[in-house]
């Protein structure tokens, strides 16, 4: 059993290990996944994944948590925070679950761990997300993100060039 490190009524947070690598990269591999992930590698390999899966585990400047169910254990998703300035206390979110999609997870996941960061002096997260990306967008919204502004053009895939929307959360 791997220890869960937050814990909420139907997941539970706990950290990345490298035997998490075949579940993220299958999701990573996903065409729905990779049509909606702003910072993904198309071409990314399995050992490439446990490559960074071993980086992240050793940073000091980053939090993988995985999302697992709390009835089964199984892991559902993951969440990443990037600490871009500890000094001001601000962090970037990424997220992502796969087919577990459209059930509320990550609302239940986000919430833990934003009421967390925040309990530990967080002041600002921040995540950006493709402008079509509606459900992703709704899901920050009902947690409380705000939406900042739109990087027009900002990335560009086999789909053409897309718009993308910083969206923020501060503490208090």
């Amino acid at each position: 059993m791997k220890e869960s490190i937050l814990k909420a009524e139907r997941i539970s947070l706990r950290g990345v290990t490298l035997d998490d690598t075949s579940d993220v990269f299958r999701w990573k591999s996903e065409p729905y996944f990779k049509s909606m992930a702003l910072d993904e590698d198309s071409n990314i390999t399995l050992e490439d994944e446990k490559e960074s899966i071993r980086k992240s585990i050793e940073s000091q400047s980053e939090l993988y948590f995985m999302i697992a169910l709390n009835n089964s254990e199984r892991p559902i998703g993951y969440i990443r925070i990037n600490w871009m300035d500890s000094s001001k206390r601000f962090a970037w979110l990424r997220f992502g679950l796969g087919e577990e999609r459209g059930r509320g997870y990550a609302y239940e996941a986000l919430s833990l761990l934003v009421s967390k960061l925040f309990s530990r002096s967080c002041h600002r997260i921040e995540a950006e997300v493709y402008d079509f990306n509606a459900r992703s967008l709704a899901l920050l919204e009902r947690l409380g993100f705000k939406r900042e502004g739109v990087k027009r053009e900002a990335h560009h895939d086999s789909g053409g060039y897309h718009d993308v929307v910083v969206m923020g959360l501060l503490n208090g």
